[in-house]
């Protein structure tokens, strides 16, 4: 895996609320100030970058296509977010969506469109009732704040929460396409490349921004799915409409 840095998001830059930190994940206290100012410059979803808004509902399609059969089963969205996906299900009658997210502050546009009963405040699995099972529980865009360890135990918990043969899928713009990662050059050139660029961030010479999460290639999340339980894995990518590269891949609870 490989360690992404942003400095911005929404075209909002991080330095204007908080100090980046390269060492250490966006805490919950980041975030909230983060959407404080991301509602006081944005009033609704039309407002986004268009083509962020087109590879939403892109992904929100893809999964109505995919699970057309569990339209009337219970799903749920683990870290919703804005909601942009959630609204293209709801909309073609995923009437049983259930979303969870870890605070209220992302959700303030998809709330009015889904029960109050199906949003589920706080981290997963916990916030969930103890007895409730789903036809497919889905990550979009969510698995890159996780590490591998974390991303397994995630996943596990994921497959205690299906019906057999319910689905889990993860759908990534985070992927890694470099496919010699691990050849002799780059692995040695790679450390001296990192500890430069560590001394020049550490000295603010140049700043590599938020530590933001992981990229993954497809060993990555072939391992991590084994791992947590699925044997049976589909994957593959969503036709290219925008400028970013869509990987999903789908476990079954045998």
């Amino acid at each position: 895996m490989k360690k992404i840095y942003q400095s911005e998001w929404h075209a909002i830059p991080f330095k204007t609320f908080s100090k980046p930190s390269s060492s250490k994940m966006a805490d919950a206290s980041f975030y909230s100030s983060f959407y404080k100012a991301f509602f006081e410059k944005y009033k609704k979803w039309d407002d986004l970058d268009r083509e962020w808004m087109d590879l939403k509902r892109q992904v929100g399609s893809f999964i109505v296509d995919r699970h057309s059969e569990d339209k009337d089963g219970r799903i749920l969205s683990i870290g919703c977010g804005l909601g942009v996906v959630e609204k293209v299900l709801i909309d073609a009658g995923f009437n049983n969506l259930e979303v969870t997210e870890v605070s209220q502050d992302p959700l303030r546009w998809i709330l009015p469109h889904i029960a109050a009963e199906r949003a589920h405040i706080g981290l997963f699995p916990e916030c969930l009732p103890n007895d409730r099972l789903y036809r497919c529980i889905y990550l979009s865009a969510a698995e890159y704040f996780f590490n591998q360890e974390q991303l397994s135990d995630v996943l596990k918990s994921v497959k205690r929460y299906l019906l057999p043969g319910g689905t889990c899928l993860m759908i990534s713009v985070s992927f890694d396409f470099e496919k010699n990662a691990d050849s002799l050059i780059k692995k040695i050139a790679k450390p001296a490349k990192d500890l430069a660029v560590s001394i020049f961030d550490a000295l603010g010479i140049k700043e590599r921004g938020q530590f933001w999460g992981y990229l993954r290639n497809r060993h990555d999340f072939d391992r991590v799915m084994k791992a947590a339980g699925f044997p049976r894995i589909s994957e593959g990518f969503l036709e290219k409409k925008t400028r970013w590269d869509v990987y999903w891949c789908e476990g079954v609870n045998a």
